[in-house]
């Protein structure tokens, strides 16, 4: 072995491309990516695309062989030459193995094919053990930056929409105005929330290793721990991580409940050149019968330019970081915008969004967020994690 975590510098690709090693073998060097997954499967295939090209761009930018190595649990041989099918027909100059916890090698590398080798940690050594000085070991395939075991839950925009879709799409209750169908495996989650399915594989990962999610083959995957798992969203999330402006009156009127009705009917009636906006907070409660608290704060999420947004709204910018009116542009626009719903005229975030927002307001912001659990959220959740195998 050469060289770890090697990052080739590319044009037009701001980090470059990065591969988990770098490798020698008889004067030919290899680039090497290495996955982990539990199971080897028809969508595995799909969870390789990116090593692939990013192995393929390698070869065209250094010259080096592209080599994908993955371990999994273990290995079914009709899923293997699917896989073999699959890999002939799209990257043909690909190197490739598969080694399972069992000491079973698939391989296509330089030494030639082999099939159902014994145990590579010494036991028994076919004819691919000729690669092991120099080549893929069980410490290469258990690389901390190895697929399915680096995948972790972050919290991203990504991951948020994800979970947001997995736990509202079959409901039919009201808080949640993104898509709604049948979701029976992971495919169909990929599909409704338009995601790339490898994209969704790799989360899905993910939340099993967090101990979120519990994937049943051919049927609908099945959410747990969901009290943890909102613990962990309200821990990682904070309103505060958005871009804010501050905002107050322009005619310095004082926040008080004439003026938020004013405020509500200018959003109901903004023109057609005003960005995307949608209410989260207090007031969004209003909206979903839920008000609990007497706060006052105005919180609203915009996309784009926010200035024709405050003329129409007849706001101006606030030196006072603790104004009662606050603009967000989020930092997760997918999904804080994915899920909005049209309440009385006026766009409102999903339910959850609503939640997590309040929870760290300092106007009584967790008070009115509990109260939220209490009558709603936390009924959908629970209604969430219990098994459905129809819409």
């Amino acid at each position: 072995m050469r060289e770890l975590e090697v990052r080739v510098p590319a044009e037009g690709v701001s980090r470059g491309l990065q591969l988990d090693f770098l490798m020698s073998r008889g004067g030919r060097s290899f680039g090497v990516e290495v996955k982990v997954g539990r199971k080897l499967a028809d969508w595995l295939f799909h969870w390789m695309a990116h090593p692939i090209l990013v192995l393929q761009a390698a070869r065209r930018l250094k010259g080096w062989e592209p080599l994908l190595a993955i371990y999994v649990d273990s290995i079914d041989q009709r899923i293997v030459q699917r896989f073999k099918g699959q890999i002939a027909l799209y990257a043909p100059d690909l190197w490739w193995l598969v080694a399972d916890a069992h000491g079973s090698l698939v391989a296509h590398l330089p030494s030639g094919d082999e099939e159902e080798i014994g145990d590579f940690r010494g036991r028994k050594r076919g004819p691919a053990s000729r690669v092991d000085s120099e080549g893929p070991s069980r410490s290469l395939l258990h690389s901390p930056r190895s697929g399915y075991a680096s995948a972790k839950l972050s919290f991203s925009d990504l991951d948020q929409w994800l979970l947001k879709v997995l736990l509202f799409a079959r409901s039919k209750a009201a808080g949640w105005g993104g898509p709604r169908g049948s979701i029976r495996n992971i495919a169909q989650l990929a599909k409704l929330a338009a995601v790339s399915p490898p994209l969704v594989y790799r989360w899905a990962a993910a939340m099993e290793r967090s101990g979120y999610l519990v994937k049943r083959m051919g049927r609908v995957p099945v959410l747990e721990n969901l009290n943890a798992l909102l613990g962990e969203w309200r821990g990682r999330y904070r309103v505060s991580d958005n871009d804010p402006i501050p905002c107050s009156p322009v005619f310095g009127e004082r926040v008080d409940q004439p003026f938020r009705e004013e405020f509500l009917d200018r959003l109901r009636h903004l023109p057609d050149n005003s960005p995307p906006c949608a209410l989260t907070g207090h007031l969004a409660c209003r909206f979903y019968r839920l008000k609990h608290s007497e706060a006052r704060s105005i919180n609203l999420y915009f996309s784009g330019e926010p200035s024709a947004l405050m003329e129409a709204l007849q706001l101006v910018p606030s030196a006072d970081p603790g104004a009662a009116i606050v603009l967000l542009r989020p930092r997760h626009p997918r999904s804080v915008f994915g899920g909005i719903s049209p309440l009385d005229g006026v766009s409102v975030c999903d339910i959850l969004q609503v939640y997590l927002d309040l929870y760290h307001l300092p106007d009584r912001g967790r008070e009115q967020a509990d109260f939220v659990h209490e009558r709603m959220l936390g009924p959908l959740l629970r209604n969430a994690a219990e098994p459905q195998d129809d819409f």
